[in-house]
């Protein structure tokens, strides 16, 4: 027995070669206590687990590339080698937990197992701990992201109880042969171009295979972006796009969400107007730093941003979002000028041909912006050609405070996958119970280090509020 992977969950596949590693790490900050130590959140792991069946699966690949991948059921399952535990080194500051964030995030995971993993941090400051779930994005996709929160938190203090299994889970049987009689069955173009081309790239042959699945929906949103994006002038070449290494470094940082929501509605503008704007003010202090003179980039950055773009009618559920290239004011040195730059770009984004072009149905999780940034990367038409300069995920959260066998959630930092391979550098963000999480991955060798751009960030927060008395 087995199920056949999505077209979206074979992209975030292919994508993963050379430096680029697709795991995506979510790090949950709560207060301590005696349901969050290891033996209790591995227990509660247990209990639930029948709930997702997909993380006691592991993938099987075939060796000639005729079959697609498949999920199939883990005979080896072991709860322990998923959830496991860590000891902070001293002072056990968040900055440490960076640090060991970082490495996760460099380290690839064993496609032999089940793409997920959840470690407990102990020996954090402040008497607290924290979680670092770690899900493969093939995994992530649909309800896989959904999945670990069905498993770990609750909605009050006391945690839910969940009905045990109503029988012991065994492992179904995998057998090979049925998955090629199942591609024999299948479309004769499908399986015979795979094979007639298994010497062209991983990528080609899913394309080639799945002409009318959502991954080559996501290829064609991002052929026309490309086409659209070529119309504008090439960003600047800044810092941090150039050729990455395997290896991250990460910064985390968190403020509060009610002053820049009201320093974002005062002007006339959205809370992603006034993130983008904080963004652009950390790349205005961080280029400021690597001794770049602004007036001379020859242009403003862009960042990939995703975007609703769901109609208010429509009732098909699921998220319609879409991604669109942005240009960041990092040289306009008014904070409020540059959030008003921001709006105005923002809205005529959201009528433009470039929007619905993006447009893609996508399940909760905020993958969008990496699993796009995907394919305008390996996009044929983009030829090499530069389309943005990094990627800002802006993902909203639960406004209402969340538990975790009676352990109070404080904070949730995002990891986004640096994707491409020139992308030196994202910001994640999450908003969560009236605090607005961010996490700033990077490339490791990236110079100046990734702390300047924490700090320049923090500097561009405190200067809005500042100017909007907020």
């Amino acid at each position: 027995m087995s199920d056949r992977l999505s077209a979206a969950d074979r992209g975030a596949l292919t994508t993963e070669k050379g430096p680029i590693n697709m795991a995506m790490l979510g790090v949950i900050i709560l207060e301590a206590g005696p349901g969050v130590g290891y033996a209790a959140i591995r227990d509660r792991v247990a209990e639930r687990i029948h709930l997702l069946p997909r993380y006691r699966q592991r993938l099987v690949e075939s060796s000639l590339g005729v079959t697609h991948p498949v999920w199939v059921d883990d005979e080896h399952f072991e709860i322990g080698w998923h959830v496991r535990s860590v000891a902070l080194p001293a002072p056990g500051g968040e900055p440490e937990l960076a640090d060991w964030v970082a490495g996760e995030a460099s380290r690839r995971m064993d496609r032999t197992r089940p793409l997920w993993e959840l470690h407990v941090i102990e020996g954090l400051s402040e008497d607290r701990v924290a979680i670092v779930a770690k899900m493969h994005h093939a995994l992530v996709d649909g309800l896989g992201a959904v999945g670990i929160a069905m498993v770990l938190v609750d909605p009050t203090p006391e945690p839910l109880p969940i009905d045990p299994p109503d029988a012991e889970w065994l492992p179904r049987r995998h057998d090979p042969k049925r998955e090629l009689l199942r591609a024999a069955a299948g479309p004769l173009t499908g399986s015979a171009r795979v094979f007639a081309k298994a010497r062209r790239r991983a990528l080609d042959r899913v394309l080639e295979a799945n002409p009318l699945g959502p991954f080559n929906d996501a290829r064609r949103a991002a052929e026309t972006l490309v086409a659209l994006g070529r119309l504008r002038p090439e960003p600047p070449l800044l810092p941090f796009n150039r050729s990455i290494s395997p290896n991250r470094s990460y910064a985390m940082t968190r403020f509060e969400l009610a002053p820049l929501k009201q320093a974002a509605k005062a002007n006339g503008a959205t809370i992603n107007d006034a993130i983008l704007t904080a963004v652009s003010g950390m790349l205005a202090g961080y280029l400021a730093a690597a001794g770049i003179e602004l007036g001379e980039l020859g242009g403003d950055p862009v960042a990939l941003v995703p975007v609703s773009a769901r109609e208010r009618d429509d009732e098909r559920g699921g998220n319609q979002i879409a991604v669109v290239m942005v240009e960041l004011p990092v040289a306009e040195p008014d904070p409020l000028a540059r959030l008003a730059a921001v709006h105005l770009r923002m809205e005529k984004l959201k009528g433009s041909a470039e929007l619905a072009a993006g447009a893609l149905r996508v399940e909760q999780g905020g993958i969008a912006p990496p699993f796009l940034a995907s394919m305008l990367a390996l996009a044929p038409a983009l030829g090499g050609r530069r389309m943005f300069n990094l990627v800002v995920s802006n993902v909203p959260g639960p406004q209402i405070p969340l538990w975790i066998n009676g352990s109070s959630i404080q904070a949730v930092h995002p990891v986004v996958p640096l994707n491409p391979a020139d992308q030196g550098l994202n910001v994640g963000v999450f908003s969560y119970n009236g605090t607005i999480c961010c996490g700033i991955g990077a490339d490791r060798d990236l110079d100046p280090p990734v702390e300047l751009a924490r700090q320049a960030l923090d500097a561009a927060i405190v200067e809005l509020r500042a100017a909007a008395g907020s």
